[in-house]
């Protein structure tokens, strides 16, 4: 597998340009947003409050993006985001988070099979970013080293290939930062 290079998350995390701080957890445990859907079977799957993620801080929100319209839906944890990204597949889910000195980006559920992924990443170490080529199927997952203390903004897409180069899905996946 391949490795990039990213940004810690600290305890307030810096997500496009606003500071998101820990949900509380209840008392009796469990947190005080409760993930549901698709983001929810992954956030859960991922470990859920136990996890990499931690707890939500915000609740699911549409994503509108330029030329695509609705996009889908993300939502932030005191760890990451993640993201459904249904234009990409139906049940398509993409998460990125830190831990121990890495970053990571997964993504999971593509309708189908594919030859590759491109997967794409920007940070405050990298402004222009980076784009691999990743080993294809229907999930993958990518990581680097935290070069920078911001959050690294992660999309991924995928591509099949054939004897006169690459096609690839239109658009790529709602990005998640982590």
């Amino acid at each position: 597998m391949n490795s990039l290079v990213i940004s810690s998350v600290t305890a307030g995390l810096a997500l496009a340009g606003t500071m998101v701080v820990a949900a509380p957890a209840h008392a009796s445990g469990g947190c005080a947003i409760r993930p549901y859907g698709l983001i929810g079977a992954r956030w859960a799957e991922l470990g859920g409050e136990h996890g990499r993620l931690g707890c939500p801080t915000t609740q699911e929100t549409d994503v509108h993006m330029n030329g695509v319209g609705w996009a889908g839906r993300r939502q932030s944890f005191v760890g990451g985001q993640m993201a459904w990204s249904p234009k990409n597949g139906s049940k398509l889910v993409v998460a990125a988070y830190s831990s121990n000195g890495y970053a990571y980006f997964d993504w999971k559920a593509t309708d189908r099979s594919w030859d590759k992924f491109l997967v794409r990443w920007t940070s405050a170490a990298d402004p222009h970013g980076r784009q691999e080529d990743f080993i294809g199927g229907n999930r993958g997952k990518a990581w680097t080293r935290v070069r920078t203390n911001s959050g690294y903004r992660w999309t991924v897409k995928g591509c099949d290939t054939g004897a006169f180069g690459s096609t690839c899905q239109r658009s790529w996946t709602i990005a998640v930062t982590g």
